[in-house]
């Protein structure tokens, strides 16, 4: 008894500790407003200081409060901070992160108070929270056999570029021939309904605007929880491999497409940061009379 009260102590220590240690400040603050009235938005980024931040791989914010010096509150009715965003390695010592608010009054010359809680995502802090697949390519094709996975309620297939780019054209071709033997319509009405068909296939794996490099890699994602935060793609000792950009289409199940910079190794690995609530350091801040622009 007497060890784990010790051992919450240091924990509780520790904690505090790096939350004293992270500095929250305003940096640009961006104003938008139409004569319509569509679009009127307030964007304020929030720069953040402090040496636990070295250890962030993402970071998310949620905004309690926000009131201008009319008392005008400027939470939005839909709350955009559900999802976590990544922090890259080069700006990881002072990462950066922008607050979509509502208008202030026209007569208001400051936001007297914005208050709420960033929560940094340090996988360090739990191991359960990375899961590794090895040999990445030899379970392309077929859904990734995981309990850690399973136990989440994540679902991934990984297609590379044959695989894509083979059913698709396959499954485009079925369908089409299904289509023209219901009934003989526009060829614009045909091309819709293929899409559409498509588009149910492959749980958003399709895009007629997507495309797949040489070196391209896809990962079908059924994530209900949206507990995945990051994907990473390594060597086998551990080296990141770099992507030069990525594609998101469709939405539960959705496909991820990245672009690498090289073709992945035979031995390659994927590595899956998820949320758990040991691995998020909750920041509170506060931040007042912040002048508008």
């Amino acid at each position: 008894m007497k060890l784990l009260l010790f051992l919450l102590t240091i924990l509780l220590l520790t904690s505090s500790t790096a939350l004293a240690q992270v500095r929250v400040m305003a940096g640009d603050i961006k104003e938008t407003r139409r004569t319509d009235g569509f679009f009127n938005k307030l964007e304020i980024e929030l720069k953040l200081l402090g040496d636990p931040l070295a250890d962030a791989k993402a970071i998310r914010v949620k905004v309690q409060t926000a009131v201008d010096e009319t008392g005008r509150n400027l939470i939005p009715e839909r709350d955009k901070g559900d999802e976590f965003t990544e922090i890259s390695e080069y700006n990881r010592s002072a990462p950066k992160i922008d607050i979509e608010l509502k208008s202030p009054a026209r007569q208001a010359t400051q936001v007297n108070e914005v208050a709420g809680i960033i929560e940094l995502y340090m996988p360090g802090k739990d191991p359960a929270s990375i899961l590794t697949i090895a040999n990445l390519l030899s379970a392309t094709g077929k859904p990734l056999v995981s309990p850690a996975l399973k136990a989440a309620g994540i679902e991934i297939t990984v297609w590379n570029k044959e695989q894509f780019d083979a059913r698709k054209k396959s499954e485009e071709a079925r369908l089409r021939k299904e289509a023209e033997s219901k009934k003989k319509e526009a060829a614009a009405e045909l091309g819709e309904e293929v899409v559409e068909g498509l588009m149910k296939v492959f749980g958003g794996l399709f895009s007629a605007m997507t495309e797949m490099d040489e070196n391209g890699i896809a990962l079908q994602v059924s994530d209900k929880q949206s507990k995945i935060i990051k994907f990473e793609f390594q060597s086998a000792d551990g080296k990141e491999l770099s992507y030069n950009g990525r594609s998101i289409t469709g939405n539960e199940p959705k496909t991820i497409i990245f672009n690498l910079e090289q073709k992945l190794p035979p031995t390659a690995r994927l590595k899956i940061y998820i949320y758990t609530p040991k691995a998020v350091l909750k920041v509170p801040f506060k931040l007042n009379n912040i002048p508008l622009p």
